[in-house]
């Protein structure tokens, strides 16, 4: 019965002192030995077991199969010999033999439960204890390969940045800056994501402001501008994060090109809400409004498109109207989510950019 026992670690020795788990079987016997003859005066005939099976059950918890075994033989012939008439005699007639017979059944049924528990307690914790060391391992290969993402984020930058040098036509160059302007956002996403502070996916206010003054220094408006922010913080799954980062980074972008443009001075707001399942992002400015006739749903510019598709993707609407200046409205719902759901993967970057 004893072999192939396995110590759950914590729960039982371990195998190597085998001499120590089956002094422990002993010394709980001879405890519950002395306990029984305490108890002797007290206790009316026909209880010879009674004190030896939390001594047996204890030692093959604690101890193992084997230990509690001995315990079990021990405990045995004790009641045999002290406390089963004739006492002081190891006589087994027919009815000491019935006696000893239930004691036997009883004592064996026991042992096998607690032993296969434990074994199985011991598989469970040695399952959970590889488990934990492949998520330990997944982690850091996913960690591995955000930081490529990251660095090859970079390489395209860089080699967009060589062909800009390159490109005479006005036009192609500012498309190129353009890209290499998004894919810069995206990198910088990708790196403040992975920020311990934003690790959890919510949008605060030091998200929007971080975000919003890279994008102010990169267009050179950093001592033209005023940002003012009013952010209910929001946590979002991956698959969303991403998406409302970009249109806020494409919004701030739209306000600094034609809300501040030339402009000694002016202002930009951004603003988060969220009632019930449901957030609304506004970046507005102070500038000229919108052109006579501009109409979202047929603009063809490359930032109304990319504004466009970000909010199909989001299932979320997005608005943009005259108010005080130009005002950029996207609604979409926020769903629940957990914990170990806002974490980001190369599906993140999938979602927002699809071949």
């Amino acid at each position: 019965m004893d072999g192939g026992w396995t110590a759950p670690r914590g729960t039982y020795m371990n195998d190597r002192h085998w001499l120590l788990r089956y002094s422990v079987g002993v010394g709980l016997f001879l405890a519950a030995l002395a306990l029984r003859f305490l108890a002797e005066p007290s206790l009316p005939p026909g209880f010879p077991f009674l004190t030896f099976f939390p001594a047996i059950i204890v030692a093959t918890f604690v101890a193992g199969a084997g230990p509690g075994s001995l315990c079990a033989v021990l405990s045995g012939l004790a009641a045999l010999y002290f406390f089963i008439p004739p006492a002081n005699a190891l006589v087994l007639d027919y009815q000491s033999g019935v006696a000893i017979a239930f004691f036997a059944f009883i004592v064996v049924v026991d042992i096998l439960i607690i032993d296969r528990l434990t074994g199985a307690l011991a598989a469970l914790r040695a399952e959970r204890e590889k488990a934990v060391l492949h998520a330990e391992q997944r982690d850091t290969l996913f960690k591995e390969l955000q930081h490529r993402i990251g660095n090859n984020l970079q390489s395209v930058s860089a080699l967009l940045n060589i062909q800009l040098r390159a490109v005479k036509d006005p036009e192609a160059r500012r498309a190129l800056a353009d890209s290499v302007q998004r894919v810069g956002v995206i990198a910088d996403i990708h790196r403040m994501f992975h920020d311990p502070a934003h690790a959890d996916g919510r949008i605060d206010d030091d998200f929007v402001r971080e975000l919003a003054e890279r994008c102010i220094d990169a267009a050179g408006a950093r001592d033209r501008v005023t940002l003012v922010t009013d952010i209910t913080p929001v946590a979002l799954p991956q698959d969303k994060f991403l998406p409302v980062a970009l249109i806020l980074t494409e919004c701030i972008n739209n306000a600094l090109e034609h809300g501040i443009g030339s402009r000694p001075s002016g202002i930009i707001s951004v603003t988060l809400e969220k009632s019930g399942g449901l957030a609304e992002l506004r970046v507005g400015d102070d500038g000229p409004g919108l052109p006579a006739g501009f109409d979202l749903a047929t603009a063809r510019s490359i930032g109304l498109t990319v504004l466009r598709s970000f909010a199909s993707q989001l299932g979320g609407t997005l608005s943009i109207a005259s108010e005080g200046g130009t005002l950029c409205r996207l609604r979409f719902d926020v769903p629940k989510v957990a914990q170990h759901e806002v974490a980001w993967s190369t599906t993140g970057l999938k979602a927002a950019y699809p071949t």
